[in-house]
């Protein structure tokens, strides 16, 4: 039915690319003689509007949260504002059609939606275009778009898009979907093995994610953890200081191991008896998807993470903790289990 089919994701943190990643892994399989290419809009022609839009994203929730949450509000209700954000993309993403002329655009961001949209008005060559949310409850900004599908994680989700008068028939409810290595469980002591022989698969392992920005304490949940005599695992990502400071001679313990950059979460998933992190969909997904308990700590993000945190406790698939005590106290309650 497709034949070329375009993924598009904007890479403001690592969940949409990651959501495009797994979207690309089932399309190609339902479509299995579509060519399927996944752009990151933010990082394709990356330009000087990209660099500012990242600067400020990341230094608004991380200085003004409460401004932030309060201006993402009340500007998803602007239409001049919301085409003020799409624009550069849109006029990136006519530009990446030219020479690759997708009939079916599948966005992962809502900024990535709005541009297709434009664009299919314009191209007739564009057949369809889809939306896969990637957050639990929050619609802000994707319910003014009149897309051909949205894929939703929940019934909740697709209730408040009815409201918002797009028809039911389009909304099709379905787990966030992500990479098949999440859907399968290796052997324990063999992971402990490959990943750093010093890890003793018997001991009770929490895995820690989520080191950029609006996480909280990490060191101070760590220092917490580490006194329980659990294995501590900290993936800081692309947290370069984070990771520093975690590896200062004076926290060195021989039950706490920390990688920067890692591509396989999963793996480390398997050998942890819970994840502490930060309420992001796609990490939410994945621990989902690995029935891996979760212990959300710290004040979450301004928009969908607070969306996310309602939906997670509301269905007793999370435990939020606020404060070190909380966040001790829980987790000898699961070590106790």
């Amino acid at each position: 039915m497709y034949k070329k089919i375009l993924i598009a994701s904007i890479g403001f943190g690592s969940g949409h690319n990651r959501a495009a990643d797994a979207v690309s892994e089932y399309i190609s399989l339902q479509f299995p003689g579509a060519e399927v290419k996944v752009v990151d809009f933010l990082n394709f022609k990356k330009n000087l509007w990209d660099r500012l839009s990242g600067i400020f994203y990341f230094s608004a929730i991380k200085l003004l949260p409460a401004a932030y949450h309060f201006l993402y509000r009340k500007l998803s209700f602007s239409r001049r504002f919301k085409s003020l954000l799409f624009k550069p993309y849109l006029k990136k993403m006519e530009h990446l059609l030219k020479d690759y002329p997708a009939d079916l655009i599948i966005s992962t961001h809502v900024f990535c939606a709005m541009a297709s949209l434009d664009l299919k008005e314009k191209n007739i060559g564009i057949k369809a275009v889809w939306g896969l949310l990637t957050d639990f409850m929050d619609d802000a900004y994707w319910n003014t778009c009149q897309l051909d599908r949205f894929f939703v994680a929940t019934d909740e989700l697709k209730g408040k898009l009815i409201k918002k008068e797009i028809e039911e028939k389009r909304i099709e409810v379905a787990p966030i979907p992500v990479k098949k290595e999440f859907h399968l469980i290796e052997d324990r002591a063999a992971l402990c093995r490959k990943i750093d022989p010093r890890l003793n698969p018997d001991r009770f392992t929490a895995l820690v994610l989520g080191g950029g920005d609006g996480f909280g304490n990490i060191k101070a949940a760590v220092k917490t953890m580490l006194d329980l005599r659990l294995q501590c695992i900290v993936v800081t990502g692309t947290n370069k200081r984070l990771k520093r400071r975690l590896e200062m001679p004076g926290r060195k313990s021989p039950f706490l191991f920390i990688f920067g950059y890692v591509d396989n979460i999963h793996e480390l998933m398997d050998i942890s008896d819970v994840c502490i992190t930060k309420p992001g969909g796609m990490t939410i997904a994945e621990c989902l998807a690995k029935n891996l308990p979760m212990i959300i700590w710290g004040k979450p993000l301004p928009g969908p993470e607070t969306e996310n945190i309602s939906f997670l406790t509301k269905n007793n698939l999370a435990e939020h903790c606020l404060s070190l005590q909380s966040l001790r106290n829980t987790i000898v309650k699961r070590m106790a289990r």
